[in-house]
């Protein structure tokens, strides 16, 4: 008998091994085995049992013999293996790293038994009503998945212990809260022991090894009850995952983009969770627009417990200053005023730029005109060089370009300025205008510098130390402050022109953000040339519902996520023949979206951002399929291309970055 083994490497192949006789009787798929790998002996995971008339080994010269197996059972109750399968398939990375995922936390001798604990005390109760409808459902004990938005971030210390005493009443039940960030565990997991005392344990990527085994054991075996985690948890080993809570629903660390294997945590838990015939929760004060999209579809049940602020009568002041009104300035003299008076008194600031380093975009000087692209809708940015050797508007989302404008189509006026200022020119603004502060600034220059140097200027604001704080939209997430009482945006045109179909979700979602962060005072900027935009007529009463209705109708209509999903293609080389040889390549192997009149297309070329200054040709398609199978169609085409000499190829599903 042979066993196909799938090893955690990045090779679309499985391997042949002879079974021993003696480990037939107990072979099964989904078990570890230990199997000689080139020189050295490596885990991997075995897919299946099959005569040897059955296997194809072409190009195999001889068969090695399986040396053991690691596990009497499998480690997943649910079917490891076809959600692997299913992951490789959605984001395109190799089965055996997609396992990998799942199996490369174990250790290789079985975890201990669990060590019995005493039963969960009461949770304290809440008393909103929608939240006793989920509870009243999570009681229930059947299978479901939920989409519950949150009003502030406090409340979630006293709201998730509720969720999981309801859903774990069952001796045995599991469950896992997955949070976006270290800082959220320590307060989240000192709720749960009240709950739950002893039976807390944490997963994340700073544990050391012996941690790391301890906390596998506990889920595997059952020691533990709930599971805090990052991002990687959602493929932890449990004995009776019953419940899965997502804090932070709508942030992008928990699509994993930066190495395989890729996927979203989001959909790989909603994905265990059917398997497992448990229960899903994803929580977020602002949900994404795709799982808003699924509750509106009924495929999650919502429930609100989060007020608009006009009626919660709480929150900072939101300012939107039309820069119109401001021609030339990076700070308006409203905001400038505020600054001014922000840091006399005592307090501290946060002036968010549209961008690291200096940016522009054209306006008309006269009437506050700014180009919009006709096809697709965002505001069109201005390259300095364009093919002919002037410069040109360019739509970063459709790749459409247009000339500049000799005259305003609005007034006829022929004055154009450009307009946007990125971190460091910012930086020196408000230098300027306070020469007595201490200004320090935070970006994605300042990342990927010197460590010392960024965690210098990121604790020196949180300490208190430092007066006012410039970064991009990154320093929001890693803040806290205690004399916060300002924050002001000076560009959020920059994300809402840009090539991102979520910008205005992000943009929102930022806006939101530092609203919640100044708490009941303080005050909010926001400086656009676009005061008419829907996402500003949200901000007075904060209120999500209205926002994501219009962000989903606005989807539907360009035939976005959640009504679509997008596979990104980019070529690259220093020679622009094998780059639009590559491209022909692509459209026609992908020539077969949209023949069913599903509204599948294809959008671009679409040339990065400063595509001029370069040396060598790029150039990136979106593809717009109308179904899941559609996409991963596109995805395997895609990645199937024959290579051209010269050219590097990047295929993405469900890219988050553009």
């Amino acid at each position: 008998m042979l066993a196909e083994i799938s090893f955690p490497i990045p090779l679309r192949k499985n391997f042949y091994y002879l079974l021993p006789e003696e480990l037939e009787l107990n072979a099964a798929p989904g078990l570890r085995v230990l199997a000689p790998f080139g020189k050295r002996e490596a885990v991997g995971v075995m897919i299946r049992v099959m005569p040897e008339k059955d296997a194809d080994l072409t190009g195999f010269r001889e068969l090695k013999t399986i040396t053991r197996l690691l596990d009497e059972n499998p480690l997943f109750p649910e079917d490891a293996l076809a959600l692997s399968a299913w992951m490789s398939g959605r984001w395109g990375s190799p089965q055996g790293l997609c396992l990998g995922a799942f199996y490369s936390h174990a250790p290789k001798d079985p975890p201990p038994a669990a060590v019995p604990a005493p039963p969960p005390l009461p949770a304290a109760a809440f008393d909103a009503p929608e939240i006793k409808e989920l509870l009243d459902a999570l009681t229930r004990a059947e299978a479901g998945a939920y989409l519950l938005r949150l009003s502030a971030l406090e409340r979630r210390e006293s709201v998730y212990p509720a969720l999981f005493a309801a859903g774990l009443r069952r001796e045995g039940a599991q469950g896992l809260l997955l949070v976006p960030d270290l800082s959220s565990i320590p307060p989240l997991a000192a709720a749960l022991e009240a709950v739950f005392p002893g039976r807390v344990g944490v997963w994340h990527a700073r544990l050391t090894p012996k941690k790391r085994a301890a906390a596998w054991a506990g889920a595997s075996g059952g020691g533990f009850k709930v599971m805090i985690a990052t991002r990687t948890g959602v493929f932890l080993a449990f004995k009776d995952l019953k419940l899965g809570v997502m804090d932070g629903e709508h942030e992008e660390i928990y699509k994993q983009e930066e190495a395989e294997p890729y996927y979203h945590a989001r959909e790989v838990l909603l994905r265990r969770m059917e398997a497992l015939g448990g229960q899903a929760v994803l929580a977020s004060p602002t949900p994404s627009i795709e799982a808003w999209g699924a509750a509106a579809g009924k495929r999650l049940e919502r429930f609100d417990a989060a007020l608009p602020a006009a009626v919660s009568g709480s929150g900072a002041d939101v300012r939107v200053l039309d820069m119109a009104q401001y021609p030339g300035d990076i700070l308006a003299r409203p905001l400038a005023d505020g600054l001014r008076a922000a840091v006399a008194a005592g307090g501290q600031a946060l002036v968010i730029a549209g961008r690291k380093g200096y940016a522009s975009r054209l306006f008309c000087a006269n009437c506050g005109w700014m180009p919009r692209c006709a096809d697709c809708g965002p505001g069109m940015t201005l390259l300095k060089t364009g093919e002919g050797g002037g410069p040109v508007l360019l739509c970063r989302r459709c790749g459409k370009k247009e000339a500049r404008p000799e005259t305003c189509p609005k007034c006829a006026g022929k004055v154009f300025r450009e307009y946007g200022a990125g971190s460091q020119k910012t930086q020196e603004a408000v230098l300027r205008l306070l020469p007595g502060a201490k200004v320090a600034r935070f970006d994605g220059d300042v990342l990927r510098g010197s460590l010392k140097a960024m965690r210098s200027e990121l604790e020196s604001f949180s300490k208190g130390e430092a007066d006012v704080l410039v970064g991009t939209r990154i320093a929001l997430r890693e803040l806290g402050a205690p004399r916060l009482s300002l924050v002001a945006f000076l560009d959020a045109d920059a994300d809402l022109s840009s090539a991102d179909f979520r910008a205005s979700e992000k943009a929102y979602q930022s806006f939101y953000g530092a609203w919640r962060l100044l708490g009941a005072k303080g005050d909010l900027f926001i400086q656009t040339r676009e005061a008419g935009h829907y996402v500003f007529s949200r901000l007075a009463e904060m209120d999500y519902p209205s926002f994501a209705d219009g962000e989903l109708g606005a989807r539907k209509d360009f035939f976005y996520p959640p009504f679509s999903y997008i596979v990104k293609a980019r070529f690259a080389s220093f020679d622009q023949r094998a780059v639009d040889a590559a491209s022909a390549d692509f459209l026609k192997a992908l020539s077969f979206l949209g023949a069913s009149g599903d509204g599948s297309e294809i959008l671009g070329p679409v040339l990065p951002p400063g595509q001029e200054k370069r040396k060598f040709a790029s150039e990136y398609y979106l593809v717009k399929a109308a179904t899941e199978k559609a996409a991963m169609l596109a995805l395997e085409k895609a990645q199937a291309l024959p290579q051209r000499p010269g050219v590097k190829y990047f295929v993405e599903a469900d890219p988050y970055g553009f």
